[in-house]
């Protein structure tokens, strides 16, 4: 019987990419506000789940139980906004960002230990450049940085890094992707040639990119990784 995977966010972008590329060798259960508008592959269900309810989120995780050992966790949900100046966000839209990038990877995390300790499994937490650098750009620009994103998925990163530590003892691996810019509905295709110019590699990456790393992440080639946060970005971000 294969192992489970939950993919949050995973109806579309690079959550989409992870449920095509988890189902190959997992029993996928995609949580999301709406199920994917493409059919579901063989061996894939969809659970609506809004990752800031506490209660939603061990609903997902009860639904995962009843499916068999959960393998991996793939966290990807995650909103933005538009870039405007920092004295122009109110504190609603701040507390919006914080409340569902950060917030929810919390409560997701949380409501899956359990099952990864029995599992030994790994998590894969989706960040972002953005929280590399401090602005939602390839370039710094004093236009607008997004800096509830950036301070969203730079708190995912720290995340990361706290629960690698705490359940390492318990055989779970935690880690984090970080997407630079992909290919997908959060950039407009308009703007893909122009960024593409100003990316080493010359081009954007795809969501199957980012998906075949988290993949990794949650593999036995993966076993000694854990803490790590996996930059791909075409090189426009190194550390």
């Amino acid at each position: 019987m294969k192992p489970v995977a939950i993919v949050t966010g995973g109806s579309s972008n690079i959550g989409w990419a992870c449920v095509q590329r988890f189902c190959a060798d997992h029993r996928v259960l995609i949580a999301d506000l709406q199920p994917p508008q493409a059919p579901l592959p063989e061996g894939v269900s969809f659970i609506q789940t809004d990752i800031t309810s506490q209660a939603q989120c061990a609903a997902l995780i009860q639904r995962a139980a009843t499916q068999g050992a959960l393998a991996a966790l793939v966290h990807s949900a995650a909103i933005t906004a538009e870039a405007k100046p920092f004295d122009q966000i109110d504190a609603a839209e701040w507390r919006r960002l914080l409340e569902v990038n950060l917030t929810g990877s919390f409560l997701i995390a949380q409501s899956a230990i359990a099952l990864l300790r029995r599992s030994r499994g790994a998590m894969v937490l989706v960040s972002s450049r953005a929280a590399r650098t401090g602005y939602a750009a390839l370039t710094a620009s004093g236009s607008g940085t997004k800096p509830h994103y950036c301070a969203s998925k730079a708190g995912v990163l720290s995340l990361v890094k706290s629960l690698a530590v705490e359940l390492a003892g318990d055989g779970v691996r935690v880690n984090a992707v970080v997407p630079g810019a992909i290919e997908g509905a959060m950039i407009p295709q308009q703007r893909w040639a122009e960024l593409s110019a100003r990316i080493p590699l010359g081009r954007l990456g795809l969501a199957a990119e980012v998906a075949d790393a988290a993949h990794y992440l949650c593999s036995s080639g993966a076993r000694y990784v854990t803490g790590h946060a996996l930059d791909i970005n075409g090189g426009t971000w190194m550390n």
